[in-house]
C-alpha cells in the first residue's frame, strides 16, 4: 500500500512542527532555565518589608 503525495507532505510537516516545538520548549523552558529557590531565600524575600 502506498502513501499519497498529499498524506506525506502533511506528516513530514506535522514531524518537522513536533521537533521545532520540542527544540523550543528545551531551548526556553528546559530544566537549565529553571531558578532554584532555596527556603533562606524565600524566607528573606518574604521578611523584607516593602519600600516606600
Amino acid at each position: 500500500m502506498r502513501t499519497r503525495p498529499l498524506g506525506r507532505e502533511i506528516a513530514i510537516a506535522l514531524g518537522f512542527k513536533l521537533l521545532a516545538l520540542v527544540a523550543l520548549y528545551i531551548a526556553f523552558f528546559g530544566p537549565a532555565h529553571r531558578i532554584r529557590v532555596t527556603p533562606a531565600q524565600m524566607a528573606e524575600t518574604l521578611s523584607a518589608t516593602a519600600p516606600r
